[in-house]
């Protein structure tokens, strides 16, 4: 930007008069002031915001923590609660007629039919004698799901290792369902 001649000579000639330059050493000095008693006031209260935000964060890490460690605390205190009943069923000593029988009524329970089962022995570990049952199934779906919900209610391990249903071929026939179960009926050496 240039500046006009008569600008300038203005400027020149006013900065002649001693008390027009006495006023901008005032003025100067009062702009001084103003800057460095502002920047004392930003200067500490800038810190200050900084460490406590510092402060949150670090208060903020500590109560995320210690939910952490309460939602951990609390699920192993469950896990210990529930393995006492999954340990005893893994251990019950109960025969393959009692499996029929709890079996069978679970399944009456739930308005199921037993078409057929057949058994296979395999090898446990620990001790325990592994037994698979193949279970043919039919019924309404409801009843199918309820009683596969409810194998957990059967006093030895059983767990589901397949399942496939079909549905019948004519309207209103019941669906048809084949589980292959997997227990272990403890008390059993495996020499």
């Amino acid at each position: 930007m240039k500046q006009s001649p008569q600008i300038r000579m203005a400027l020149h000639f006013a900065w002649r008069h001693a008390a027009l330059r006495r006023a901008a050493y005032v003025a100067l000095a009062a702009m001084a002031t103003v800057l460095l008693t502002a920047l004392a006031w930003w200067w500490p209260a800038s810190r200050q915001a900084a460490a406590l935000q510092d402060e949150i964060a670090a208060r903020r890490a500590v109560m995320v923590n210690v939910a952490r460690m309460n939602q951990i605390a609390q699920a192993e205190r469950q896990a210990a609660r529930d393995i006492v009943p999954l340990e005893s069923k893994l251990h019950a000593r109960s025969s393959q007629a009692d499996l029929v029988q709890a079996i069978a009524r679970l399944a009456n329970a739930h308005g199921v039919r037993v078409i057929s089962q057949s058994f296979d022995e395999g090898k446990g570990t620990q001790g325990n004698g592994a037994l698979y049952l193949d279970l043919g199934l039919s019924g309404s779906y409801p009843g199918l799901r309820g009683m596969i919900a409810d194998l957990a209610g059967l006093p030895a391990w059983a767990e589901v290792v397949d399942a496939s249903f079909e549905r019948g071929s004519a309207a209103g026939t019941p669906l048809r369902a084949q589980l292959r179960l997997l227990t272990y009926r403890g008390g059993r050496s495996q020499s």
